[in-house]
C-alpha cells in the first residue's frame, strides 16, 4: 500500500513517554489551569478538537486534558524542517496547504476517523498577531459539517499574553484552558454549513485583552516590547508607515517621536504625546483600516509600496524542502511582488496570480504562484512579514471590490 493510502498514526513510544514530559513542562512553564466541562469527559473517539490559535504550543495545549492523541491537520511548511517535521510525523499529523483545497488531506482525515482517531484543527487557520480573534476558514466548517462528529473546543486564555507572535521572549503569567462541547452530531445534522460556521465562531470566541481587563494578571518577561513593530507598522500619531522601533519595554516612532511603554499586564502606556490606543489589538484594527484606505489611493499607481533590500527568495512545493533561488531586493507595487537578484535578474508575481499568501513559522512570507510555493526570507529580523502579507491581502480585496462594483454598474 502506497504512502498516500497509508493511515497516519501517532507513534506509541512518543505518546507514552515524550508527550507526558512535554505536557508537564508546559503546565509548569505557563502556569496552566484547566476549566472542565463534564460533557467533554463522556465523549469517546472518533471526535474533532478545535481551538483558538494564539501560540506555537497550541497543539499541545489542546492535549492537556484529553487522553487520546490528537492528529492535527497541520500546515505543510512545518514538515519542511527536520526537527518540527519529525515531531509532526511522530504525532501522525496530516499536512495541508493553507487556504487551498486539498483532496489528499480530506482522504487522510477520513481514514483517521475510520480508525476511531481524533482530528485536531484550528479554524482560524493562523495565529493571532494581537490577541483578538480571527475569522474562521470556511473549509473547516464544511469539513466539520460533513463529518458530523462530536466537536470539542478548547479556548486558550492568556496564551497570547504569555507569548505574543511578534515577541522575542516568553513572559509567564497564567494560561487557562476551557474545555467545552461545541457541537453534537445531532446538532450538526439539523443546521446548515453557514450556521455551523457562525456558531463555531461564536462558541470559540476569545479576546485575550478583554479577558485580561477582567483579570489583570502580570505577565513578566525580558524586553516585553521587543519587535512589536512586526505587528504595529503605522504610527497612530503622525500616520507614518514603518517608523515604529522597539527596545526593551519601549516603542518609539522614529518620524514624530511618539513613544509608549508595553507594561507587565500587556497594555500600552503613553510616554510622549496622548495615548491613542492602550492595546495592540485596538491599534492593529485601526491601522488595517487606515492602511487599506492608503492602498486604495495607490492602487492606480506604480509606486513601490514596500521594499526590503536584503531578502532571500526560495521555491518549493508542499512538504518538499525549499531551494534557494537567490538573494536580492524584494518589493511590492500595486501590480505585484517583484524580486531583483544581486546579478540583476528580475522575477515578478502579479497580484492577481498570487494564491494562499500567509506568514509561516519563523515569520516568513509564503505564497503560491504557477503551482509552486515561494518564500521570502527577510534578513532584517525586524522586518514585518505581517505587513507584507496584509499588503497582498488588501490589494486582492481592493481589486475584488472594484470588480464587484463594476459588475453592479453593468447589471443596474
Amino acid at each position: 500500500m502506497g504512502d498516500k493510502k497509508r493511515t497516519l498514526r501517532p507513534k506509541r513510544w512518543f505518546v507514552w513517554i515524550v508527550k507526558p514530559l512535554i505536557l508537564g513542562f508546559l503546565r509548569k512553564r505557563y502556569r496552566i489551569t484547566i476549566i472542565e466541562n463534564e460533557k467533554v469527559k463522556e465523549i469517546s473517539p472518533p471526535f474533532i478538537m478545535v481551538g483558538n490559535h494564539v501560540s506555537f504550543w497550541d497543539p499541545f495545549f489542546l492535549h492537556m486534558d484529553i487522553t487520546p492523541t490528537v492528529q492535527y491537520i497541520t500546515s505543510d511548511n512545518i514538515f519542511r524542517t527536520f526537527l518540527l517535521g519529525t515531531v509532526m510525523r511522530i504525532l501522525g499529523s496530516i499536512p495541508t496547504s493553507k487556504f487551498m483545497s486539498d483532496i489528499g488531506t480530506i482522504a487522510q482525515v477520513l481514514r483517521v476517523i475510520k480508525n476511531r482517531g481524533v482530528i485536531g484543527v484550528f479554524p482560524e487557520g493562523r495565529r493571532t498577531w494581537d490577541g483578538s480573534k480571527l475569522a474562521h476558514v470556511p473549509t473547516v466548517s464544511k469539513l466539520i459539517h460533513r463529518l458530523r462528529l462530536p466537536v470539542i473546543g478548547v479556548i486558550i486564555k492568556g496564551g497570547y499574553l504569555s507569548n505574543p507572535r511578534w515577541g522575542r521572549h516568553i513572559r509567564p503569567g497564567k494560561v487557562e484552558l476551557e474545555y467545552k462541547l461545541i457541537f453534537t452530531p445531532e446538532e450538526l445534522k439539523g443546521i446548515s454549513v453557514e450556521e455551523a460556521h457562525r456558531l463555531m465562531e461564536e462558541r470559540l470566541y476569545h479576546d485575550d485583552m478583554e479577558w485580561q481587563r477582567r483579570n489583570m494578571i502580570p505577565f513578566v518577561g525580558k524586553a516585553p516590547a521587543e519587535y512589536i513593530e512586526k505587528a504595529l507598522f503605522v504610527c497612530p500619531n503622525c500616520k507614518s508607515i514603518k517608523t515604529i522601533h522597539s527596545k526593551d519595554d519601549i516603542g518609539t516612532c522614529t518620524s514624530c517621536g511618539y513613544s509608549f511603554r508595553y507594561n507587565r499586564f500587556g497594555f500600552l502606556e503613553a510616554l510622549s504625546g496622548p495615548l491613542v490606543f492602550n492595546t495592540v489589538s485596538d491599534w492593529n484594527r485601526w491601522q488595517l483600516e487606515y492602511y487599506e484606505k492608503f492602498l486604495v489611493e495607490k492602487i492606480d499607481t506604480r509606486e513601490v509600496l514596500l521594499e526590503e533590500g536584503r531578502s532571500i527568495l526560495l521555491q518549493g512545493y508542499r512538504t518538499k524542502p525549499l531551494r534557494k533561488i537567490n538573494t536580492g531586493r524584494a518589493m511590492i507595487t500595486p501590480e505585484g511582488v517583484a524580486f531583483q537578484t544581486t546579478i540583476g535578474k528580475k522575477i515578478f508575481f502579479p497580484i492577481r496570480e498570487i494564491l494562499g499568501e500567509n506568514v509561516q513559522n519563523g515569520e516568513k512570507l509564503e505564497f503560491y504562484h504557477s503551482n509552486s510555493l515561494f518564500r521570502l526570507d527577510f534578513v532584517n529580523v525586524r522586518e514585518s512579514a505581517f505587513m507584507w502579507y496584509q499588503t497582498i491581502f488588501l490589494l486582492h480585496k481592493i481589486l475584488r471590490d472594484r470588480e464587484q462594483q463594476a459588475e453592479g454598474r453593468i447589471n443596474a
